[in-house]
């Protein structure tokens, strides 16, 4: 005890000096293992950010990439926006007749069917257009019309002059829209005529519209080989109705009826004949023995026509397309079900291809989803 009484300075000094060592040594421990774990720490991330740049190098480019695809967005933008208006344009729905027809019944088609056959047969008459028999197996030169045969014409419709069967509601819709379509295209054939040469109607075939059709439509059935390869129809596309029209005129008449149709006319075939007889061509006058010497002169030194008679059968195959099925709404909720879709690239999309309209449809399956 006294030598703790005389060294109490060196005690106090000693035990400070070994709490201070084992402070350190604990300190020492611990940093020790904090040190490691910072190493493996270290180690751990070194390894992260290679696995990180060896990912980044898949998006080398990106910028790039996405200005590309924001530039094709704008193409189909624009290729979506021509395309509907080119199919308007085809269409022409103000002029369409069966995008504007009103709901008939059965029997007032018919009545209409009837006023038809009367009305077409006196312009006809008033503007020097005549008929072909309907049987096609005789004709008449023109200006000469043919009474019982200008009142027998049926103009496509040759079996319901008289008789009407059991249509129902939709066929008797096509056979009234065909109906109109057939008396446009003879008003534009009697706006082609004059009054020195006339035109002679040979053939309006159409097609049927139904099984009842099919029944009586008899020789007025359009039934040419490879149609459906000279429209522009296809199913579950585009639909429409084909005509084919005949008749013997004038170049000059042929190209003013062209000239007047327009869409929804398409004209998908045309076919020109031109008869040739004897009677139509002239031989040019012959020469005196020797061509090149002097006095040598036509034995008449009037001209004559090569060709005198520039008639032709002009015939041609019409369509009236009257719906596109373009229903882009129906495609992108089926693309949206099965596809994932960014919400603004598709806004964007739409608003710049015409189709904003479709935006407040879409945003509600974006909701949902």
């Amino acid at each position: 005890m006294k030598f703790v009484r005389q060294n109490k300075v060196f005690i106090t000094c000693t035990i400070f000096l070994f709490i201070v060592f084992g402070v350190l040594q604990f300190l020492s421990c611990s940093a020790g293992d904090n040190l490691e774990q910072l190493k493996n720490s270290i180690s751990k991330e070194n390894g992260l950010k290679s696995s990180i740049l060896e990912e980044l190098n898949f998006f080398n480019g990106l910028d790039k990439d996405f200005s590309l695809s924001t530039q094709d967005l704008q193409n189909l933008s624009q290729i979506e926006k021509e395309q509907q208006r080119f199919w308007k344009n085809i269409l022409n729905p103000t002029e369409n007749i069966s995008i504007n027809w009103k709901k008939k019944t059965p029997e007032s088609i018919n009545a209409d069917l009837t006023r038809m056959y009367t009305n077409l047969r006196d312009l006809c008459r008033r503007n020097n257009v005549v008929f072909a028999k309907q049987n096609n197996t005789q004709t008449f030169g023109f200006g000469n019309p043919q009474e019982d045969n200008n009142e027998k014409y049926g103009f496509g419709f040759s079996s319901y002059d008289g008789f009407w069967p059991s249509f129902t509601v939709k066929e008797a819709k096509d056979i009234g829209i065909q109906s109109k379509i057939i008396s446009n295209l003879v008003e534009y054939i009697a706006d082609s005529s004059d009054e020195n040469y006339g035109i002679q109607l040979t053939r309006i075939l159409r097609e049927s519209v139904g099984n009842e059709d099919a029944k009586h439509i008899a020789g007025d059935s359009l039934n040419i080989s490879n149609l459906e390869r000279k429209l522009v129809r296809f199913k579950d596309g585009i639909k429409s109705f084909a005509f084919l029209i005949e008749f013997k005129c004038h170049t000059s008449h042929a190209r003013s009826f062209i000239n007047q149709l327009r869409p929804p006319f398409l004209l998908r075939d045309l076919k020109v004949e031109r008869e040739i007889e004897s009677k139509n061509v002239t031989s040019l006058t012959p020469l005196q023995n020797n061509p090149f010497g002097e006095g040598s002169a036509p034995i008449d030194d009037k001209p004559l026509p090569i060709v005198q008679n520039v008639e032709s059968t002009f015939t041609f195959l019409l369509e009236y397309p009257y719906e596109v099925n373009r229903d882009l709404e129906s495609y992108l909720l089926k693309l949206l079900e099965n596809e994932d879709v960014d919400s603004e690239t598709l806004s964007k999309f739409l608003e710049e291809s015409g189709n904003s309209k479709l935006n407040s449809n879409l945003s509600n399956l974006f909701e949902e989803k």
